[in-house]
């Protein structure tokens, strides 16, 4: 997924302090007995608040180069677009610009409410383990009984035939490629939905474009509705009409409700708080709180406090009455960044010879998973609870009580596509070039040019990111006692990308050696599906990572493959290896045309990764594109799922299970 940055350094040049233009005034002032201290205030003025106290503190304020800051550079914005376009009449606009205003001051007043959050009165510790936690425990039993009498009319069977251990795990999993791959991902699921497969469905996994569905489907603007899938798209054809970074779109957003200055807070509040942690702002966390204008903003802000917590998706899948979420991201491991200062290398034991092995590792992508019970990574076997995402950690306990990170910066983490390496770029770069001299004198060029640099320097070229990643607090910092090992933990900070970086699909914690899914089935809405050999590169490394051997099942219909996937024992070395065989049915969202011959998803300008702008007609095209594609492979899917269930069921009774 990519989304076009140029449109939003529009709405913000200078959020992050590694900005050349960005000015950090800091001030020193002795207060002794009763003083005043001057900050910059959102409006370009300035606050005066007197206090009695006695001692020396430094106010830093952060300036672009005008002089403006953030806050005041949307608040102009708007107030612009207001005197062209928008009545007087409409007030609601300007509690929009009142609100950023006043912004800083609401959104620190309450971090410490516990109403609000009370998460701050809870300490949090890391779990060490890859064993499922006790909650995901009780969600599987609860949803596989949830689900018994929809697989008994999905299979054609009697509910008493039906023995709750013998139901496979089956879950989903929706691609990258920006609002295409959400909207064409929900429009599948929608179709699912008609045959009776979606109700038995356990997991759902998103990556980049497709977590975005997710983040607005479990949430009271379609979470408490009858069929959330459907009151998504209807969702999406009423709130697609403007683009993320466009400021009439974006006052649209904020003020077409009875509580806008809520609907500020919600979205931009994220940004306060993480700069209250001591975190520096990129363009991510905008990016993110951009995209929570135009998806989880409802009708009813004051209402909706708690959809802006991942943690609280939880009540939507209380025993078992919906599908699991799991949403994606990763991080960049780059064994040569992680050299230590020598004041730390006693840390470290035998550091010299350590470093001298660990710093001639290739680097890699180390997936992540972001659950409404926990946030992790398998390969480090460490877990941390969701609302605890965000507070400083060490030594496995988190240092302060910090309110739960905003879902409006996490979602911009996920799809945070121009944060990925160079390397990445490159490979993005080439797949768009078209076939014969022009790629094959690129190719030449390129890599006679890395040749020359030699393997190390193009490792560290190609793992640079040319757009700052978004910086959190790493839970795992120091995770153990001394000696540290090298690597993430001796790192405060912990920075996650796109998952879309290492694969379109989100495949990686759907092979979680605890979690035992037995079929996976793929939506692949991404621009990789032009060539079938993007698939099969992506595929490669994959199971080559997770220890897996692919075998072909049935690769006749183009609308569905698929695949067995056989544990084989062995790994990269990083992740942990798959240990549970299972099915994947791979449906890439080709053109068809019983619907329009000359739609093709993955080329259409209007469907490109970069555009945010949809109409309710070309949503309507890209509902019926992904239904008639499912109604080709219907049947060929049911058999795989009926299959599955012979299988446990005779293991079962057989005693070999």
């Amino acid at each position: 997924m990519d989304f076009n940055e140029r449109e939003i350094n529009k709405t913000n040049k200078d959020i992050s302090n590694d900005d050349d233009v960005t000015k950090v005034l800091t001030t020193k002032t002795t207060k002794t007995t009763e003083t005043t201290k001057t900050v910059n205030d959102v409006n370009d003025g300035t606050v005066k608040d007197k206090k009695f106290v006695t001692e020396t503190t430094t106010t830093k304020a952060e300036t672009t180069e005008s002089g403006k800051t953030f806050y005041t550079q949307i608040k102009s914005k708007f107030e612009q677009i207001i005197h062209e376009f928008i009545p007087e009449s409409l007030q609601n606009n300007r509690k929009v610009v009142h609100a950023f205003d006043e912004l800083r001051e609401s959104v620190l007043k309450k971090i410490n409410d516990k109403s609000i959050h009370p998460e701050i009165e809870w300490d949090a510790e890391v779990r060490q383990s890859n064993e499922l936690c006790d909650d995901e425990k009780k969600f599987l039993n609860e949803r596989k009984e949830f689900i018994k009498e929809a697989f008994a009319k999905y299979v054609g069977a009697g509910i008493e035939e039906i023995h709750v251990d013998d139901i496979p795990v089956i879950a989903f999993a929706g691609s990258g490629g920006g609002f295409r791959a959400m909207i064409a991902t929900t429009a599948y699921v929608r179709a699912l939905q008609d045959s009776g497969l979606y109700d038995c469905g356990v997991y759902f996994s998103g990556l980049s474009g497709s977590c975005w569905n997710l983040a607005t489907q479990y949430s009271t603007i379609c979470g408490t509705k009858e069929n959330p899938v459907q009151a998504l798209l209807d969702f999406f054809k009423e709130n697609l009409t403007h683009h993320i970074a466009n400021p009439r779109g974006l006052l649209k957003a904020l003020s077409n409700n009875p509580s806008p200055e809520t609907a500020v807070e919600l979205v931009f509040g994220g940004l306060v708080e993480k700069k209250s942690e001591d975190l520096d702002l990129h363009v991510v966390d905008v990016y993110g709180s951009l995209l929570a204008a135009r998806l989880l903003i409802g009708q009813n802000p004051e209402s909706q406090r708690q959809d802006f917590k991942l943690s609280q998706q939880k009540k939507f899948i209380e025993g078992g009455k919906q599908m699991m979420p799991i949403y994606t991201a990763v991080h960049h491991v780059r064994p040569w960044k992680d050299v230590l200062d020598k004041n730390l290398q006693v840390n470290v034991e035998n550091y010299e010879q350590e470093w001298a092995e660990y710093s001639k590792k290739k680097d890699h992508l180390a997936w992540y998973e972001f659950t409404p019970f926990e946030i992790g990574c398998d390969e480090q076997a460490a877990w941390v609870p969701t609302w605890a995402f965000g507070r400083k950690f060490e030594f496995g306990k988190n240092l302060n009580r910090s309110p739960e990170q905003n879902l409006s910066q996490l979602i911009g983490i996920m799809g945070a596509a121009p944060s990925a390496p160079i390397y990445i770029d490159i490979r993005q770069f080439e797949h768009f070039l078209p076939e014969g001299w022009l790629k094959t004198e690129w190719r030449k060029l390129y890599d006679g040019a890395m040749e020359d640099i030699g393997d190390e320097k193009r490792w560290k070229f190609e793992g640079h990111h040319l757009v700052p990643t978004a910086a959190n607090h790493n839970y795992m910092y120091h995770l153990n006692p001394p000696p540290y090992k090298l690597g993430i933990v001796n790192d405060p900070i912990l920075q996650l990308i796109d998952a879309g970086s290492a694969n379109d699909l989100p495949l990686y914690p759907l092979v979680h050696p605890s979690r035992k899914v037995d079929i996976i089935i793929g939506f692949d809405c991404s621009s990789q599906i032009i060539k079938h050999d993007y698939f099969n590169e992506e595929q490669s490394v994959f199971t080559s990572r997770k220890g897996i051997t692919r075998v072909d099942r049935d690769l006749e219909n183009k609308y569905c493959e698929v695949y067995d996937y056989i544990p084989n024992g062995k790994s990269d070395g990083y992740t942990t290896p798959a240990v549970h065989p299972c099915t994947f049915c791979y449906l890439p969202y080709l053109p068809n045309d019983k619907v329009d011959k000359d739609f093709v998803p993955s080329t259409a300008k209007f469907a490109s990764f970069a555009n945010f702008t949809y109409t309710p007609e070309q949503i309507d095209l890209m509902i019926r594109l992904a239904k008639q594609n499912w109604l080709e492979v219907e049947e060929k899917v049911k058999g795989v799922v009926i299959d599955a269930w012979k299988k446990k069921r005779d293991a079962r009774l057989n005693g070999s299970k």
